[in-house]
Protein backbone atom coordinates (compact mmCIF):
# COMPACT_ATOMS: atom_id res chain seq x y z
CA UNK A 1 0.00 0.00 0.00
CA UNK A 2 1.40 3.37 -0.94
CA UNK A 3 2.00 5.89 1.86
CA UNK A 4 0.94 8.86 -0.25
CA UNK A 5 -2.23 9.66 -2.21
CA UNK A 6 -2.25 12.80 -4.33
CA UNK A 7 -5.24 15.12 -3.98
CA UNK A 8 -6.22 14.44 -7.59
CA UNK A 9 -7.28 10.87 -6.77
CA UNK A 10 -8.65 11.40 -3.28
CA UNK A 11 -12.39 11.36 -2.61
CA UNK A 12 -12.21 13.00 0.78
CA UNK A 13 -14.34 16.12 1.23
CA UNK A 14 -14.73 18.52 4.11
CA UNK A 15 -16.99 21.15 5.58
CA UNK A 16 -16.50 24.22 7.75
CA UNK A 17 -19.70 25.04 9.58
CA UNK A 18 -21.09 28.38 10.73
CA UNK A 19 -18.93 30.52 8.45
CA UNK A 20 -20.14 34.05 7.76
CA UNK A 21 -18.43 37.05 6.21
CA UNK A 22 -19.05 40.79 6.29
CA UNK A 23 -17.32 44.01 5.22
CA UNK A 24 -16.75 47.19 7.20
CA UNK A 25 -16.00 50.72 6.07
CA UNK A 26 -13.46 52.42 8.34
CA UNK A 27 -12.88 56.15 8.43
CA UNK A 28 -9.84 58.01 9.73
CA UNK A 29 -9.48 58.74 13.42
CA UNK A 30 -7.66 61.96 12.49
CA UNK A 31 -8.29 64.56 9.77
CA UNK A 32 -10.35 63.45 6.77
CA UNK A 33 -8.16 65.42 4.33
CA UNK A 34 -4.41 65.40 3.81
CA UNK A 35 -1.59 66.64 1.64
CA UNK A 36 2.18 66.29 1.37
CA UNK A 37 3.78 65.29 4.69
CA UNK A 38 0.49 64.91 6.56
CA UNK A 39 -0.25 61.92 8.82
CA UNK A 40 -3.53 60.00 8.99
CA UNK A 41 -4.60 57.13 11.24
CA UNK A 42 -7.06 54.27 10.91
CA UNK A 43 -8.17 51.80 13.57
CA UNK A 44 -9.22 48.34 12.39
CA UNK A 45 -12.31 46.66 13.91
CA UNK A 46 -11.71 45.13 17.34
CA UNK A 47 -12.61 41.70 18.69
CA UNK A 48 -13.09 40.10 15.31
CA UNK A 49 -11.37 37.86 12.78
CA UNK A 50 -10.14 39.96 9.84
CA UNK A 51 -8.95 38.91 6.40
CA UNK A 52 -5.68 40.83 6.01
CA UNK A 53 -5.80 40.35 2.22
CA UNK A 54 -9.05 42.32 2.13
CA UNK A 55 -7.70 45.47 3.80
CA UNK A 56 -7.81 48.21 1.16
CA UNK A 57 -7.45 51.97 1.30
CA UNK A 58 -9.53 54.23 -0.94
CA UNK A 59 -8.93 57.94 -1.46
CA UNK A 60 -9.64 60.80 -3.82
CA UNK A 61 -6.42 62.47 -4.99
CA UNK A 62 -6.52 65.83 -6.77
CA UNK A 63 -3.35 67.27 -8.29
CA UNK A 64 -2.79 71.01 -8.59
CA UNK A 65 -0.73 72.29 -11.47
CA UNK A 66 0.62 75.78 -12.08
CA UNK A 67 -0.76 78.29 -14.56
CA UNK A 68 1.95 80.57 -15.94
CA UNK A 69 1.88 83.88 -14.06
CA UNK A 70 4.38 85.83 -16.15
CA UNK A 71 3.39 89.16 -17.70
CA UNK A 72 2.05 88.58 -20.22
CA UNK A 73 1.29 84.90 -19.42
CA UNK A 74 2.52 82.25 -21.83
CA UNK A 75 0.09 79.29 -21.98
CA UNK A 76 2.84 77.02 -23.30
CA UNK A 77 4.56 77.36 -19.90
CA UNK A 78 1.56 76.01 -17.97
CA UNK A 79 2.37 72.87 -15.98
CA UNK A 80 -0.08 70.07 -15.29
CA UNK A 81 0.40 67.84 -12.24
CA UNK A 82 0.17 64.10 -12.90
CA UNK A 83 0.01 61.20 -10.44
CA UNK A 84 3.06 58.87 -10.28
CA UNK A 85 2.98 55.17 -11.09
CA UNK A 86 1.17 53.22 -8.34
CA UNK A 87 -0.94 54.62 -5.55
CA UNK A 88 1.49 53.25 -2.94
CA UNK A 89 4.03 55.85 -4.12
CA UNK A 90 1.90 58.48 -2.34
CA UNK A 91 2.81 56.87 1.00
CA UNK A 92 6.24 57.70 2.40
CA UNK A 93 5.93 55.89 5.72
CA UNK A 94 3.67 53.23 7.20
CA UNK A 95 3.57 52.31 10.89
CA UNK A 96 1.36 49.68 12.53
CA UNK A 97 0.60 49.46 16.25
CA UNK A 98 -1.24 46.67 18.06
CA UNK A 99 -2.42 47.31 21.60
CA UNK A 100 0.24 50.00 21.91
CA UNK A 101 3.07 47.78 20.59
CA UNK A 102 4.76 48.90 17.36
CA UNK A 103 4.74 46.02 14.87
CA UNK A 104 6.26 47.84 11.90
CA UNK A 105 9.43 49.91 12.17
CA UNK A 106 8.15 52.32 9.53
CA UNK A 107 11.05 52.55 7.10
CA UNK A 108 11.25 55.74 5.11
CA UNK A 109 10.51 55.78 1.35
CA UNK A 110 7.71 53.22 1.64
CA UNK A 111 6.69 53.79 -1.97
CA UNK A 112 10.24 53.17 -3.22
CA UNK A 113 10.49 49.95 -1.20
CA UNK A 114 7.16 48.78 -2.64
CA UNK A 115 8.43 49.40 -6.18
CA UNK A 116 11.71 47.52 -5.55
CA UNK A 117 9.74 44.47 -4.40
CA UNK A 118 7.09 44.84 -7.10
CA UNK A 119 9.59 44.62 -9.97
CA UNK A 120 10.38 41.01 -9.12
CA UNK A 121 7.19 39.85 -7.39
CA UNK A 122 4.60 41.15 -9.85
CA UNK A 123 4.01 40.30 -13.51
CA UNK A 124 2.76 42.00 -16.66
CA UNK A 125 -0.72 40.47 -16.59
CA UNK A 126 -1.36 41.83 -13.11
CA UNK A 127 0.29 45.17 -13.87
CA UNK A 128 -1.90 45.83 -16.90
CA UNK A 129 -5.16 44.72 -15.29
CA UNK A 130 -5.55 44.86 -11.52
CA UNK A 131 -2.77 47.35 -10.88
CA UNK A 132 -3.71 49.54 -13.84
CA UNK A 133 -7.32 49.87 -12.75
CA UNK A 134 -6.85 50.08 -8.97
CA UNK A 135 -3.32 51.26 -8.28
CA UNK A 136 -2.77 53.58 -11.26
CA UNK A 137 0.26 51.67 -12.55
CA UNK A 138 0.71 54.07 -15.45
CA UNK A 139 1.04 57.85 -15.91
CA UNK A 140 -1.86 59.44 -17.78
CA UNK A 141 -1.10 61.51 -20.88
CA UNK A 142 -4.06 63.93 -20.81
CA UNK A 143 -3.33 67.67 -20.86
CA UNK A 144 -5.01 68.26 -17.50
CA UNK A 145 -4.35 67.88 -13.80
CA UNK A 146 -5.10 64.39 -12.50
CA UNK A 147 -8.12 64.06 -10.21
CA UNK A 148 -8.89 60.40 -9.51
CA UNK A 149 -10.05 57.87 -6.96
CA UNK A 150 -7.24 55.47 -6.09
CA UNK A 151 -6.96 52.24 -4.16
CA UNK A 152 -4.09 50.62 -2.28
CA UNK A 153 -4.95 46.93 -2.23
CA UNK A 154 -1.51 45.52 -1.42
CA UNK A 155 0.71 46.31 1.54
CA UNK A 156 4.36 45.84 2.40
CA UNK A 157 5.02 44.42 5.85
CA UNK A 158 2.59 43.25 8.53
CA UNK A 159 -0.54 43.67 6.40
CA UNK A 160 1.16 41.91 3.46
CA UNK A 161 2.08 38.26 3.13
CA UNK A 162 2.14 37.18 6.76
CA UNK A 163 2.04 33.60 8.00
CA UNK A 164 -1.58 34.04 9.08
CA UNK A 165 -4.02 35.53 6.61
CA UNK A 166 -6.95 35.53 9.02
CA UNK A 167 -5.92 37.47 12.10
CA UNK A 168 -7.94 37.30 15.31
CA UNK A 169 -7.87 40.83 16.71
CA UNK A 170 -9.69 39.66 19.81
CA UNK A 171 -6.35 38.19 20.92
CA UNK A 172 -4.29 41.22 19.91
CA UNK A 173 -6.36 44.28 20.74
CA UNK A 174 -6.74 47.50 18.83
CA UNK A 175 -4.71 47.72 15.60
CA UNK A 176 -3.83 51.22 14.37
CA UNK A 177 -2.44 51.99 10.92
CA UNK A 178 -0.51 55.28 10.74
CA UNK A 179 0.31 56.62 7.25
CA UNK A 180 2.50 59.56 6.24
CA UNK A 181 1.94 61.01 2.80
CA UNK A 182 4.81 61.54 0.38
CA UNK A 183 6.28 64.94 -0.56
CA UNK A 184 5.21 66.71 -3.73
CA UNK A 185 8.38 65.46 -5.41
CA UNK A 186 6.65 62.16 -6.26
CA UNK A 187 4.34 63.95 -8.71
CA UNK A 188 5.04 64.13 -12.43
CA UNK A 189 4.99 67.54 -14.15
CA UNK A 190 3.71 67.82 -17.72
CA UNK A 191 4.24 70.99 -19.75
CA UNK A 192 1.33 72.11 -21.92
CA UNK A 193 1.79 70.88 -25.47
CA UNK A 194 4.51 68.36 -24.53
CA UNK A 195 4.41 64.61 -23.97
CA UNK A 196 4.92 62.74 -20.70
CA UNK A 197 8.63 62.10 -20.38
CA UNK A 198 9.68 65.23 -22.28
CA UNK A 199 11.99 67.80 -20.68
CA UNK A 200 10.88 71.39 -20.22
CA UNK A 201 11.41 73.76 -23.12
CA UNK A 202 12.60 76.72 -21.00
CA UNK A 203 13.51 77.90 -17.52
CA UNK A 204 10.09 79.47 -16.88
CA UNK A 205 8.35 76.12 -17.31
CA UNK A 206 10.92 74.55 -14.98
CA UNK A 207 10.21 77.17 -12.31
CA UNK A 208 6.47 76.63 -12.65
CA UNK A 209 6.90 72.86 -12.29
CA UNK A 210 8.39 73.31 -8.84
CA UNK A 211 5.02 74.54 -7.58
CA UNK A 212 2.88 71.47 -8.30
CA UNK A 213 1.11 69.77 -5.38
CA UNK A 214 -1.69 67.36 -4.46
CA UNK A 215 -4.43 66.94 -1.90
CA UNK A 216 -6.20 63.85 -0.58
CA UNK A 217 -9.78 63.56 0.58
CA UNK A 218 -12.56 61.01 1.15
CA UNK A 219 -10.17 58.49 2.70
CA UNK A 220 -11.44 55.22 4.11
CA UNK A 221 -10.50 51.55 4.56
CA UNK A 222 -12.51 48.48 3.65
CA UNK A 223 -11.94 45.36 5.72
CA UNK A 224 -13.62 41.94 5.62
CA UNK A 225 -14.39 40.16 8.88
CA UNK A 226 -15.33 36.52 9.40
CA UNK A 227 -17.21 34.51 11.96
CA UNK A 228 -16.35 30.83 12.44
CA UNK A 229 -17.58 27.89 14.47
CA UNK A 230 -17.05 28.50 18.24
CA UNK A 231 -14.70 25.52 18.13
CA UNK A 232 -12.14 27.79 16.42
CA UNK A 233 -12.08 30.21 19.35
CA UNK A 234 -11.84 27.34 21.79
CA UNK A 235 -8.82 25.91 19.97
CA UNK A 236 -7.05 29.28 19.95
CA UNK A 237 -7.64 29.79 23.66
CA UNK A 238 -6.30 26.31 24.34
CA UNK A 239 -3.16 27.17 22.37
CA UNK A 240 -2.78 30.39 24.35
CA UNK A 241 -2.96 28.51 27.63
CA UNK A 242 -0.34 26.06 26.41
CA UNK A 243 2.29 28.68 25.62
CA UNK A 244 0.87 31.26 23.25
CA UNK A 245 0.57 31.91 19.52
CA UNK A 246 3.08 33.20 17.00
CA UNK A 247 2.56 35.16 13.78
CA UNK A 248 5.43 35.69 11.34
CA UNK A 249 5.35 38.65 8.98
CA UNK A 250 7.77 40.40 6.60
CA UNK A 251 9.58 43.49 7.83
CA UNK A 252 11.65 45.79 5.62
CA UNK A 253 14.64 47.99 6.38
CA UNK A 254 16.26 50.49 4.05
CA UNK A 255 19.77 51.91 3.84
CA UNK A 256 21.11 54.74 1.69
CA UNK A 257 24.51 55.92 0.49
CA UNK A 258 24.45 59.43 -0.96
CA UNK A 259 27.07 61.47 -2.77
CA UNK A 260 28.31 59.08 -5.46
CA UNK A 261 29.91 61.66 -7.72
CA UNK A 262 29.91 61.82 -11.50
CA UNK A 263 32.73 59.79 -12.99
CA UNK A 264 33.25 57.42 -15.93
CA UNK A 265 34.97 54.92 -13.60
CA UNK A 266 33.29 55.25 -10.22
CA UNK A 267 33.18 52.75 -7.36
CA UNK A 268 30.91 52.80 -4.33
CA UNK A 269 30.32 50.56 -1.32
CA UNK A 270 27.24 50.76 0.89
CA UNK A 271 28.01 49.19 4.28
CA UNK A 272 25.30 48.42 6.81
CA UNK A 273 24.71 46.26 9.87
CA UNK A 274 21.45 44.49 10.63
CA UNK A 275 20.63 42.31 13.62
CA UNK A 276 17.74 40.01 12.74
CA UNK A 277 16.76 36.44 13.36
CA UNK A 278 15.84 35.93 9.72
CA UNK A 279 17.15 37.98 6.77
CA UNK A 280 15.52 36.50 3.69
CA UNK A 281 16.85 38.65 0.85
CA UNK A 282 18.29 42.03 -0.01
CA UNK A 283 17.77 44.29 -3.03
CA UNK A 284 20.06 47.10 -4.19
CA UNK A 285 19.63 49.83 -6.76
CA UNK A 286 20.88 53.29 -7.72
CA UNK A 287 18.99 56.54 -8.20
CA UNK A 288 19.92 60.04 -9.16
CA UNK A 289 20.21 62.26 -6.08
CA UNK A 290 17.29 64.39 -7.25
CA UNK A 291 14.96 61.34 -7.25
CA UNK A 292 13.74 62.18 -3.75
CA UNK A 293 12.86 65.62 -2.49
CA UNK A 294 13.24 67.64 -5.71
CA UNK A 295 9.86 68.85 -6.97
CA UNK A 296 9.20 69.18 -10.67
CA UNK A 297 11.43 66.55 -12.30
CA UNK A 298 9.76 65.07 -15.42
CA UNK A 299 9.04 61.40 -15.83
CA UNK A 300 11.44 59.19 -17.75
CA UNK A 301 10.50 57.33 -20.91
CA UNK A 302 11.70 53.74 -20.59
CA UNK A 303 13.57 52.39 -23.63
CA UNK A 304 12.18 49.26 -25.29
CA UNK A 305 9.39 48.85 -22.72
CA UNK A 306 6.98 46.15 -23.86
CA UNK A 307 3.62 45.43 -22.28
CA UNK A 308 4.20 47.78 -19.33
CA UNK A 309 3.90 51.52 -18.73
CA UNK A 310 6.28 53.35 -21.08
CA UNK A 311 7.02 56.15 -18.58
CA UNK A 312 8.20 55.95 -15.00
CA UNK A 313 8.08 58.69 -12.35
CA UNK A 314 11.47 60.12 -11.45
CA UNK A 315 11.16 58.92 -7.84
CA UNK A 316 10.81 55.32 -9.09
CA UNK A 317 13.57 55.36 -11.70
CA UNK A 318 16.29 52.83 -10.80
CA UNK A 319 19.52 52.85 -12.83
CA UNK A 320 22.49 50.51 -13.06
CA UNK A 321 24.96 53.23 -14.16
CA UNK A 322 26.76 50.48 -16.04
CA UNK A 323 27.16 52.60 -19.15
CA UNK A 324 25.63 49.77 -21.15
CA UNK A 325 22.23 48.89 -22.56
CA UNK A 326 22.40 45.36 -23.97
CA UNK A 327 25.94 44.08 -23.24
CA UNK A 328 27.30 43.18 -19.83
CA UNK A 329 30.23 45.62 -20.07
CA UNK A 330 32.91 46.27 -17.47
CA UNK A 331 30.72 47.41 -14.56
CA UNK A 332 30.31 44.75 -11.89
CA UNK A 333 28.37 44.34 -8.66
CA UNK A 334 28.65 42.13 -5.63
CA UNK A 335 27.42 41.43 -2.11
CA UNK A 336 29.58 40.66 0.92
CA UNK A 337 28.19 39.24 4.18
CA UNK A 338 30.59 39.02 7.12
CA UNK A 339 33.56 39.18 4.73
CA UNK A 340 32.17 36.34 2.63
CA UNK A 341 31.38 37.23 -0.98
CA UNK A 342 28.03 36.27 -2.51
CA UNK A 343 28.81 35.03 -5.22
CA UNK A 344 32.42 34.24 -5.24
CA UNK A 345 33.09 36.55 -8.19
CA UNK A 346 31.79 40.01 -9.01
CA UNK A 347 29.03 39.82 -11.59
CA UNK A 348 27.53 42.12 -14.21
CA UNK A 349 24.10 43.74 -14.29
CA UNK A 350 22.96 40.94 -16.61
CA UNK A 351 23.55 38.39 -13.84
CA UNK A 352 21.43 40.54 -11.54
CA UNK A 353 18.65 40.52 -14.14
CA UNK A 354 18.87 36.72 -14.34
CA UNK A 355 18.61 36.46 -10.54
CA UNK A 356 15.70 38.87 -10.22
CA UNK A 357 13.04 36.18 -10.67
CA UNK A 358 15.09 33.55 -8.83
CA UNK A 359 15.08 35.74 -5.70
CA UNK A 360 11.32 35.23 -5.58
CA UNK A 361 11.46 31.46 -6.22
CA UNK A 362 9.63 31.97 -9.53
CA UNK A 363 11.75 29.66 -11.67
CA UNK A 364 9.46 26.64 -11.63
CA UNK A 365 7.12 25.64 -14.46
CA UNK A 366 4.48 28.16 -13.36
CA UNK A 367 6.77 31.15 -13.83
CA UNK A 368 4.66 34.27 -14.21
CA UNK A 369 7.61 36.55 -14.94
CA UNK A 370 8.48 40.01 -13.65
CA UNK A 371 7.92 43.64 -14.68
CA UNK A 372 11.23 43.87 -16.53
CA UNK A 373 10.70 43.41 -20.27
CA UNK A 374 14.01 44.42 -21.89
CA UNK A 375 17.68 44.92 -21.11
CA UNK A 376 17.68 48.67 -21.87
CA UNK A 377 14.60 49.13 -19.67
CA UNK A 378 16.30 47.26 -16.81
CA UNK A 379 19.48 49.36 -17.03
CA UNK A 380 17.76 52.71 -17.38
CA UNK A 381 14.74 52.49 -15.12
CA UNK A 382 14.20 49.15 -13.37
CA UNK A 383 17.62 48.08 -12.13
CA UNK A 384 17.37 45.91 -9.00
CA UNK A 385 20.27 43.68 -7.95
CA UNK A 386 19.12 40.90 -5.55
CA UNK A 387 20.78 38.78 -2.88
CA UNK A 388 19.02 35.55 -1.86
CA UNK A 389 19.75 34.34 1.69
CA UNK A 390 16.83 32.00 2.33
CA UNK A 391 15.88 28.48 1.35
CA UNK A 392 12.35 28.80 -0.09
CA UNK A 393 10.04 26.23 1.48
CA UNK A 394 6.76 26.94 -0.27
CA UNK A 395 5.23 28.21 2.97
CA UNK A 396 6.47 31.78 2.75
CA UNK A 397 7.32 33.52 6.02
CA UNK A 398 5.60 30.78 8.03
CA UNK A 399 8.99 29.05 8.07
CA UNK A 400 12.13 30.98 9.04
CA UNK A 401 14.77 29.40 6.84
CA UNK A 402 17.18 32.27 6.34
CA UNK A 403 20.34 33.97 7.57
CA UNK A 404 20.34 34.67 11.33
CA UNK A 405 22.49 37.68 12.20
CA UNK A 406 21.34 38.07 15.78
CA UNK A 407 24.04 37.98 18.45
CA UNK A 408 26.94 38.63 16.08
CA UNK A 409 28.38 41.80 14.62
CA UNK A 410 27.08 41.22 11.09
CA UNK A 411 28.35 43.57 8.41
CA UNK A 412 26.86 43.58 4.93
CA UNK A 413 28.21 45.38 1.88
CA UNK A 414 26.85 46.10 -1.57
CA UNK A 415 29.58 47.23 -3.95
CA UNK A 416 29.45 48.58 -7.48
CA UNK A 417 32.59 49.11 -9.55
CA UNK A 418 33.36 50.77 -12.87
CA UNK A 419 30.12 52.74 -12.68
CA UNK A 420 29.44 55.48 -15.21
CA UNK A 421 27.70 58.30 -13.36
CA UNK A 422 26.93 61.11 -15.84
CA UNK A 423 27.77 64.74 -15.21
CA UNK A 424 25.04 67.21 -14.33
CA UNK A 425 22.81 68.06 -17.26
CA UNK A 426 22.16 71.67 -18.18
CA UNK A 427 18.88 73.28 -17.08
CA UNK A 428 16.03 72.90 -17.77
CA UNK A 429 17.01 69.21 -18.02
CA UNK A 430 16.97 67.78 -14.46
CA UNK A 431 17.45 64.10 -15.29
CA UNK A 432 21.09 64.10 -14.15
CA UNK A 433 22.25 66.03 -11.11
CA UNK A 434 25.88 64.84 -11.30
CA UNK A 435 25.44 62.73 -8.17
CA UNK A 436 23.86 59.33 -7.46
CA UNK A 437 22.59 57.44 -4.41
CA UNK A 438 22.68 53.75 -3.59
CA UNK A 439 19.52 52.34 -2.01
CA UNK A 440 19.30 48.93 -0.32
CA UNK A 441 16.19 47.15 0.94
CA UNK A 442 16.70 44.30 3.42
CA UNK A 443 13.75 41.93 3.77
CA UNK A 444 13.45 40.12 7.10
CA UNK A 445 10.89 38.01 8.95
CA UNK A 446 9.69 39.31 12.30
CA UNK A 447 7.54 37.40 14.76
CA UNK A 448 4.63 38.58 16.87
CA UNK A 449 4.22 36.43 19.99
CA UNK A 450 0.76 36.52 21.56
CA UNK A 451 0.10 35.55 25.17
CA UNK A 452 -2.99 35.55 27.37
CA UNK A 453 -4.35 38.95 28.29
CA UNK A 454 -3.26 40.51 24.95
CA UNK A 455 0.34 40.42 26.08
CA UNK A 456 2.34 41.05 22.89
CA UNK A 457 6.03 40.75 22.09
CA UNK A 458 7.72 41.50 18.76
CA UNK A 459 10.91 39.60 17.93
CA UNK A 460 12.81 41.06 14.99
Amino acid sequence: MTEYLPESIMYAVGEMKEVSRNQFKIFTTSADTASSGKIVQFSLPENCLIDTKSVKMFMDVACQGVIDASAPPVPANDIFAKLPNYSSTLISRMEIYANGVQLSAGSSLYGTIAQVLRLSESNISKDTSTDRTLQHSYITTTQADDDETLCINEWVGFMGNGSTRYLNLGLIGSVTVRLTFSPNSVLVPLQRGQNVGDNFTNATALANAQGISYSVSNMYFLCDTLSLDPLYSDLLRERLEQGGLAVNYPEMYSFTLDGIQASPNQSAQLRFALSSGCITKCFATYQDTNANGVVGVPAHRLPSASGVAAEIANCLRFRSYSGETVKSGSANFGWTVNNVKYGQADLSWFNGLANLAYAQDKVDVDNSGSLVTSKPEYNDGKFVYPLLLEMPTGRGVAVQSSFNSRGINSQMVFAGRNLVVPAASAAPDLNDSGSASCFVVASTVAQLRIQLGRDLLCVY
